[in-house]
């Protein structure tokens, strides 16, 4: 059965809205008052995000999921299920659970994450390493610099590392990225904030870091390196 990707969603958390401006989400009020406060650089942490708005977020994440991933599918997201403190942040999360028909739901630990909700997961990680298609994939909440086999990746045989956790950062800011050869960095973004609040397949993942397995494969050529991001050559150590 075919596997999705996706990170944060972040349900109930009144403020990624603000945060990540989810004006999709937001109430005609909500949307106008935050655009206001935006433009005229007034005091955002004064705007309280309406319950409407909340509520309209939390479903519409559900049915994009839904829409895609079927009940037979697998789905693996990749942190930051839900928010919000003691029994009412494990109702939310159950409630959330609830509203995916997909049975097969995988969750890496993110930040926000308690880990008294495992068991509303098919299973849990601190990491995963797996393989879809042939395709060798590292998930992990938070981007990293390298991974296992990182150095083997080529567009015929890719080695990707799969992340969250910035909330579309290095897309919404070019340059803002801390490594100096990003185009080259076999990694992607999956969470909902960098891709219009929709789960990524493996073909649309693909499709994105073809450009950056192909500067890879020319970096490693270039440098004479097989190892670029550690610096490491053919004969030398790493760095």
């Amino acid at each position: 059965m075919p596997t999705y990707f996706c990170s944060d969603p972040h349900a109930f958390h009144g403020n990624i809205l603000k945060f990540c401006r989810r004006l999709a989400f937001m109430t005609e009020d909500d949307r106008t008052r935050f655009l206001d406060l935006e433009e005229s650089g007034g005091d955002m942490q004064s705007l309280r995000m309406s319950d409407e708005s909340i509520d309209a977020m939390n479903r519409g994440l559900a049915a994009n999921i839904n829409a895609r991933v079927g009940p037979d599918d697998t789905l693996w997201c990749l942190g930051d299920w839900v928010f919000g403190r003691g029994g009412d942040y494990l109702k939310n999360a159950r409630w959330f659970r609830d509203q995916i028909a997909c049975r097969t739901v995988h969750l890496i630990w993110g930040n926000h994450d308690d880990r008294k909700i495992r068991d509303l997961f098919s299973s849990t990680h601190e990491q995963a390493e797996i393989k879809d298609g042939g395709v060798r994939l590292t998930l992990n909440h938070y981007p990293m610099l390298t991974w296992n086999g990182q150095h083997h990746a080529t567009v015929a045989e890719p080695n990707v590392h799969l992340y969250g956790h910035v909330h579309a950062l290095y897309q919404r800011e070019p340059g803002s990225s801390p490594l100096k050869d990003a185009d080259a960095w076999p990694a992607l973004d999956v969470g909902f904030d960098g891709n219009a609040y929709q789960v990524w397949s493996l073909g649309e993942i693909l499709q994105a870091l073809r450009p950056r397995l192909e500067a890879f494969e020319a970096l490693k050529r270039q440098r004479g390196q097989f190892d670029p991001f550690r610096g490491r050559g053919h004969r030398g150590a790493a760095l």
